[in-house]
């Protein structure tokens, strides 16, 4: 399957290392990630190391936090919203064959679907605009969804919804009782200064790729107001240095008090 420049660009961004499903590994196998050789050309030596460690760490830590949950409730119910074709739906389904998971995007849900086959039976795969709540919820209905307690999973898309449509998603993961996890991107005036250029400079690449993209930056506080205002009571972030240590041993090169130009975060 051929996909975008800037999706096959955060796979090539991800440590294959990362993922430990068979069935994930082949998946990723089979992607062509070749649109985006000129946006990664565009990346020096340093730039492309340091958007791998940033990406895996995203990688790493949502994949974590859904294996918590799972072997928690192993017949529990994630939802990823803006799931674009990453393989972490299929590494989750082949670990926990009785969990339900439901990829949600705008486009290329039916590719995927297609690709991944037979091989993993409990993945969902809903083409939907997740701004639009009222379809969202009409279409989750038509896959077996329940309405009770999941996990929500925003990945690399908090950056791209406008608030509103950010806060009406974590409202109705609320309603339903649902935990979320994700990461959201961060000023550029609060990132250290040695690293801030990488996260600025990311954005603005991608901007110039994408025409019309329009991307959201939030302070700490500002996201926890927008988490907090939704219902959530309990907010936590969490920063690279310690992510990157726990993946690699060291925290390099997220050396600092705010040596991420991304946050993750938990709420409930």
């Amino acid at each position: 399957m051929k996909i975008s420049a800037t999706s096959a660009l955060v796979l090539n961004w991800t440590d294959p290392h990362i993922w430990k499903s068979g069935k994930a590994r082949e998946y990723f196998n089979n992607l062509d990630l070749s649109e985006a050789e000129e946006l990664l050309e565009e990346f020096s030596s340093r730039e492309n190391y340091m958007h791998l460690q940033s990406v895996s760490n995203r990688k790493f830590f949502i994949r974590k936090k859904c294996i918590e949950y799972l072997t928690e409730n192993p017949n529990g119910q994630i939802l990823f919203f803006g799931a674009g074709i990453s393989p972490m739906s299929i590494e989750l389904a082949e670990f926990f064959p009785d969990a339900k998971i439901f990829d949600i995007d705008k486009y290329l849900m039916n590719e995927k679907k297609d690709l991944v086959s037979d091989s993993v039976a409990n993945i969902k795969f809903i083409e939907c605009d997740i701004s639009d709540t009222e379809k969202l919820k009409n279409e989750l209905n038509k896959n077996s969804f329940e309405e009770k307690e999941f996990l929500g999973v925003f990945e690399g898309i908090t950056y791209y919804l406008k608030p509103e449509h950010l806060k009406n998603l974590f409202m109705f993961s609320k309603s339903l009782n649902a935990g979320i996890t994700g990461d959201f991107g961060l000023k550029p005036e609060i990132v250290d200064s040695h690293n801030r250029i990488f996260g600025v400079d990311v954005f603005d690449k991608i901007k110039n790729f994408v025409q019309g993209t329009e991307v959201n930056f939030y302070t700490p506080d500002e996201f926890k107001s927008l988490i907090i205002e939704s219902g959530f009571k309990e907010f936590n972030r969490f920063k690279f240095d310690a992510i990157q240590t726990e993946r690699t041993g060291t925290p390099q090169p997220f050396e600092g008090k705010e040596p991420g130009w991304i946050s993750m975060f938990t709420a409930k």
